[in-house]
């Protein structure tokens, strides 16, 4: 799956129970901090490992110098922890890693790049690659990998491995080569704040309420391909700096990979944040929706979304 860079939002997608293609359409908007005893990365800030090789789109290589590991809760299941492992050409910002869940969110400003997420049982299930040879697009797997991972060390403080693939692999109408070592401190994030509940929360009327009219409006300006009511669904300071070519791009990812007419089925609330559970059907499959809000100066804004053919846990 291709897509191009955008930096609103958040989105997620699982369109089948092998291949399971995550879209990454934009960054969170409030992105949680994740969590643990030892040092994480909101308090240390990135710490970059070193990597060695490179990475070839179409015959154009660029070399890969930096690496960065972090344990983060599974997508799809929160009892799992997966080890998500970023390989730079360039290091990233002092502050790249602070509060954000997922180590993806760090390369939304990014260019040139490979990332990998590692189950519990030691095997790739994501990988997503941005080179300037794929002009703007950004390559993305999920359920397997091209490239084949070679475990060195996986301790409590650090990650050694490689990512080979053994010649050039067919990715998305791209010639797709990779071949890196690294070696990285391993940073363990927070686990986000469980979302508020039936025992926890408030349950929202059967429209949703406040956060549902804040949704439809979002659904609304997708459908309408409306940039200007688009930039009403997130704070302006998270807006401010996005073009409307940005913003066209998350529109026509949403039209593409949400269902066109999602329907409501619960939602609770506590405090400033909010959820709003969601069904729908995409290419003949039901689908199910999570949509979180966060409150801000009095308004609803949508803080991530995400549609599985799995549905939500109670």
């Amino acid at each position: 799956m291709c897509c191009k860079r955008s930096n609103l939002k958040y989105f997620s997608h699982a369109a089948a129970p092998l291949v399971l293609i995550t879209i990454l359409a934009a960054i969170s908007i409030f992105p949680g901090v994740i969590a643990v005893p030892r040092s994480s990365a909101a308090e240390v800030g990135p710490i970059a490992g070193k990597a060695s090789g490179t990475l070839t789109i179409d015959g154009k290589s660029i070399t890969l110098k930096y690496s960065y590991v972090l344990a983060q809760r599974n997508t799809f299941d929160k009892n799992k922890t997966d080890i998500a492992v970023l390989l730079t050409e360039n290091p990233l910002a002092a502050d790249a890693l602070k509060d954000i869940e997922d180590l993806r969110d760090a390369t939304y400003k990014e260019h040139g790049w490979a990332f990998f997420k590692i189950n519990d049982q030691g095997k790739p299930i994501h990988e997503v690659i941005d080179h300037p040879a794929a002009g703007g697009e950004i390559l993305m797997m999920s359920g397997f990998t091209h490239a084949e991972f070679t475990s060195k060390k996986i301790g409590k403080d650090r990650v050694e491995g490689s990512f080979t693939t053994g010649n050039a692999e067919d990715f998305m109408n791209h010639k797709y080569e990779i071949k890196a070592d690294f070696s990285a401190p391993l940073l363990h994030a927070k686990r986000p704040e469980p979302l508020p509940d039936a025992k926890t929360g408030r349950a929202l009327p059967r429209d949703g309420g406040e956060q549902g009219k804040a949704y439809m409006a979002y659904r609304k300006a997708i459908r309408d391909k409306d940039i200007a009511a688009l930039r009403k669904t997130a704070p302006a300071s998270q807006t401010q700096n996005a073009t409307d070519e940005e913003l066209r791009q998350v529109i026509g990812f949403m039209a593409v990979i949400s269902p066109a007419d999602p329907k409501i089925t619960r939602g609770y609330v506590k405090g400033n944040r909010a959820v709003l559970y969601l069904e729908g059907s995409l290419e003949g499959e039901k689908q199910y929706g999570t949509v979180e809000f966060a409150k801000e100066k009095k308004t609803w804004y949508i803080v991530k979304e995400h549609w599985s053919n799995t549905p939500p846990e109670k």
